[in-house]
């Protein structure tokens, strides 16, 4: 099944892509018919997976139009930028189907809630296509299971009609609190969920997203994460159920030219 994604308009509340079927993550890897798509096709047709990202503390103007002008060239999902480069990135892509999106509370997400969902406000004001968004991870493992539900399902209502992307930070809970950060994201409406942000979830694994794309509905996307720098780690990720790849290291994976390793300010 090929795997291109539908472009979602700004007015959709969720990321509308093509998923891939169940039946193409779960195959068995000895049966050449019911290959992953993932697993063969060349690395320039993945780049509608990957979401190019921009992330830190030092970028600049310059750098942003030309993450944006490289989002372009390659294909990518979208172009990922400090909320501060927002409008420019939004200037950059006007006229084109390519969307930008933007970080919450990044990277803590022990914000008070109200201050993030003034953020959140703020970003689609701005422009923004869709948003990944910190959780914070304390309430729950302070048992504050019902602020946590609360600040979820504030963030997600703040951002509407904008999809949001949940980093659910799942390496920091046991078993029983994974379970309730899974539920509590998908009752607020998220749109897609990540095991976690960059900081806590290291390297991104398989292991971490099968386990979300077995815990959420398939309304509900996957986005992996983290550390992905090689087409191998691509691929693997996708037919373990991931529908969006979050890199630093994007043109190097597609185009197998340059440094792969992903920068300082990346997630």
């Amino acid at each position: 099944m090929a795997i291109d994604r539908l472009r979602a308009g700004r007015a959709g509340a969720r990321l509308a892509r093509v998923r891939l079927e169940p039946e193409d993550v779960l195959a068995p890897a000895d049966e050449a018919t019911a290959t992953h798509p993932a697993l063969v096709l060349p690395p320039a047709q993945l780049a509608g997976r990957i979401q190019h990202t921009l992330i830190g503390q030092a970028i600049t103007d310059r750098q942003v139009r030309e993450h944006v002008t490289q989002t372009l060239e390659h294909g990518f999902d979208a172009a990922i930028v400090p909320p501060c480069w927002v409008p420019v990135a939004r200037r950059e892509l006007r006229g084109t189907v390519a969307r930008i999106g933007s970080i919450v509370n990044y990277p803590h997400g022990s914000g008070l809630t109200p201050v993030r969902v003034a953020e959140v406000r703020a970003l689609v004001d701005a422009g923004v296509d869709e948003l990944d968004a910190t959780v914070n991870v304390g309430f729950l493992l302070s048992g504050r299971v019902t602020e946590f539900v609360e600040d979820l399902a504030a963030v997600v209502a703040a951002a509407a009609p904008i999809g949001v992307k949940l980093m659910l930070e799942l390496p920091l809970l046991d078993a029983r609190q994974r379970e309730r950060a899974v539920a509590a994201a998908v009752d607020a409406g998220a749109a897609f969920v990540a095991v976690a942000s960059r900081f806590s979830v290291g390297v991104a694994d398989p292991a971490g997203v099968g386990y979300l794309r077995r815990s959420v509905p398939p309304s509900v996307g996957v986005k992996a994460n983290g550390g992905i720098r090689t087409i191998e780690q691509v691929r693997a990720l996708l037919a373990a159920g991931a529908d969006l790849i979050g890199t630093s290291a994007g043109i190097a994976i597609v185009t197998g030219r340059g440094n792969a390793r992903e920068p300082g300010y990346s997630y």
